[in-house]
């Protein structure tokens, strides 16, 4: 039976990462990267699909912890949105910028 849960606790673990946003502390979570960034939408490419995530004057940018601006989003740089469960404009609270990918000539 015990072997039973751990596998049911994998398969969860599993399907949680595999999806475009998840709820956490009252927040939703888009992980993705970015495909695009227009007229104030961020555009996330997640595993299941585009996202289009709203930027206004409380967003708040942050790369590798210090404070970004929207400028620093870049196509391909893997990011993080925060926006509020149930938020009708789907607006980010916070946007966690990391690094694009090297391309294989930078390795």
């Amino acid at each position: 039976m015990e072997r039973f849960q751990i596998t049911i606790a994998k398969a969860a673990l599993a399907m949680a990462a595999l999806t475009p946003g998840f709820a956490h502390g009252g927040f939703e979570h888009i992980r993705g990267t970015v495909a695009k960034v227009a007229n104030n939408v961020l555009t996330v490419k997640t595993a299941k699909g585009n996202v289009n995530v709203r930027l206004d004057s409380r967003t708040e940018f942050t790369h590798n912890d210090r404070k970004a601006q929207v400028s620093d989003l870049k196509p391909g740089a893997r990011v993080i949105a925060e926006v509020p469960e149930g938020s009708q404009d789907h607006a980010a609270q916070s946007v966690r910028i990391g690094d694009a990918p090297r391309s294989p000539s930078h390795r």
